[in-house]
């Protein structure tokens, strides 16, 4: 009886210190009170009185919620982000690695309204000190509303292109799972980008086990897809910062998932902060990688992509080696350590024996069994409505997915900068961008693709106007259209990292002409309502 007199006095125990943590745990506020850190300030600012001011900055290591966090040195600034849509302050403790110093806001910053802290990125001070030393220095947190990325490599980046080290991925810091990290191996990318002084990176991450050897590392970044390898763009000449990731989205919302795959025929890309080695650099897109997982190519299919402008022919196929492909044709095998043979380039020499079809009803017949047409469809309605002529002969991925009756193509768009007016100009001075306005009320010229309409191939045509009017309708009209464009112009202006990313790399672009660019898009559509819809 005894024995169960002390069970049941334990279970009730149990219940009831559970109780105690659950109830403890709805208690305490995942927001700040305005005002509640009155009394913290006016304690650091008591003792910014009397401590003098030589504490060695490099000792403080400042932690929100124990995660250290990403820190410009030169400036004294750390970076943490919040969500800049909720009007409360999160709540947590700024603590620093190092026991013996403690931090304390020198301002109270739950009194100030939050969206102007995070979109004017006004700092807020705080004091790191240690009483026992006598000694104390003033930093600052910038509050931001994107994402930060914190990057450490023993390399020196304005020397190295390839590189390795450890990066840490921060997000809300209200969420409970906040931050992540992982070792990586890194590369610089680009073509015409690598000319800029902000470069952009192609960073796989990894794990290494203790005897040194370097396995990938999957991890889904930024609530995007589980991956090992990502895409740091430096969005560098685009003077509005929004151009790609307002078309990945307009992209995605009808041609990426238009196919009969369960794949995603596209990217998706998120901002970033990004910090190096303790150096701000500014404003970044993190995309997912177009390849061979994103895209479900199997062993025995095969993805292409063209990276630069070049002349298409079965004579140069014919005539080069495939490792001279990528400088002759501008086209890569991509998901492949070589070249691949010539049996790995079947598949697209395919595509280019169409492209030099004489023949009409040879034309329309081998593109019927080539071509996905409703891709092809999408594709072209999509490069036409952004003007996208960087994207005809290069910046488009080629994948040929094998199907009952052979090999279909499907065509993927890459690279989205030069767009809605914005074309190449061979002037480093301008970045080799200008804006060229009238391109508005102009047809985008594309031969194979104008050739297949011309001739109707597997019915292009309906499917080219029926598409437009049922998006006109739905995802591509006017109000869908300024809402998302508002979206993408919300996350880089009231974030406050546009005006960061401006200072930080001066000779950049950064006119923020929105009005130009919905104007251009106003006018685009209007020309290609009256193309389409007659």
């Amino acid at each position: 009886m005894f024995k169960k007199i002390m069970l049941l006095a334990s279970v009730l125990l149990l219940i009831g210190t559970c109780s105690f943590f659950a109830y403890d745990r709805e208690q305490e506020p995942e927001t700040l009170a305005s005002g509640s850190l009155s009394g913290e300030v006016r304690q650091a600012q008591k003792l910014y009185k009397n401590l003098g001011q030589t504490l060695d900055f490099s000792r403080v290591q400042l932690c929100f919620k124990g995660e250290l966090l990403a820190c410009d040195e030169e400036s004294l600034t750390f970076y943490l982000q919040v969500d800049m849509d909720s009007d409360g302050w999160e709540n947590g403790s700024f603590t620093s690695m190092d026991d013996e110093i403690f931090i304390l806001p020198l301002e109270d910053y739950t009194t100030y309204e939050k969206s102007e802290i995070v979109a004017s990125g006004q700092p807020v001070p705080f004091l790191a000190f240690s009483e026992s030393e006598g000694s104390c220095i003033t930093v600052q947190v910038v509050f931001t509303g994107l994402s930060v990325v914190r990057i450490e490599t023993d390399a020196d980046l304005d020397v190295d292109t390839v590189f390795a080290g450890s990066i840490v991925f921060y997000e809300s810091c209200g969420q409970t799972d906040w931050t992540y990290s992982s070792a990586f191996e890194a590369h610089e990318r680009g073509q015409t980008s690598r000319a800029y002084p902000k470069k952009g990176y192609r960073v796989n991450l990894v794990a290494v086990t203790p005897g040194g050897i370097s396995n990938k590392n999957k991890m889904s970044v930024l609530g995007m897809r589980s991956s090992d390898s990502w895409i740091f763009y430096a969005i560098y000449s685009d003077g509005t910062k929004v151009r790609d990731k307002f078309n990945i989205e307009l992209w995605n919302s009808f041609g990426a998932e238009d196919t009969s795959y369960d794949a995603h025929f596209g990217t998706h890309m998120e901002y970033v902060e990004l910090v190096i080695n303790g150096e701000y650099r500014g404003l970044y897109g993190v995309m997912e990688p177009v390849d061979s997982t994103q895209l479900q190519i199997s062993d025995q299919e095969y993805l292409y992509k063209r990276t630069f402008s070049r002349a298409l022919s079965t004579e140069l196929l014919d005539n080069y080696m495939t490792e001279e492909y990528l400088t002759v044709l501008g086209t890569e095998l991509k998901g492949s350590d070589d070249a691949g043979t010539d049996y790995d380039w079947q598949c697209f020499r395919s595509y280019v024996e169409l492209e030099e079809e004489t023949d009409d009803e040879a034309f329309v017949s081998s593109a019927e069994a080539l071509l996905d047409m409703d891709n092809m469809a999408d594709v072209w309605l999509f490069i036409q409505m952004i003007y996208g002529e960087d994207n005809i002969y290069k910046n488009m991925f080629y994948a040929f997915k094998k199907e009952a009756d052979g090999y279909r193509m499907y065509q993927v768009p890459w690279d989205l900068d030069l767009t809605w007016g914005n074309v190449y100009t061979d002037d480093a001075e301008q970045l080799y961008v200008t804006s060229v306005p009238e391109l508005a009320t102009e047809k985008l010229s594309w031969p194979f693709a104008d050739r297949l309409i011309e001739l109707d191939a597997g019915g292009i045509q309906e499917k080219i106007s029926g598409k437009w009017k049922e998006l006109r309708g739905t995802v591509l009209s006017d109000e869908n259209m300024e809402e998302l464009l508002e979206a993408c112009i919300h996350e880089v202006q009231d974030s406050g990292a546009f005006a960061r990313d401006a200072a930080r790399w001066p000779d950049s672009a950064h006119d923020g002409d929105y009005d130009a660019l919905w104007e251009f898009m106003e006018e685009r559509l209007a020309f290609l309502d009256g193309e389409l819809l007659q």
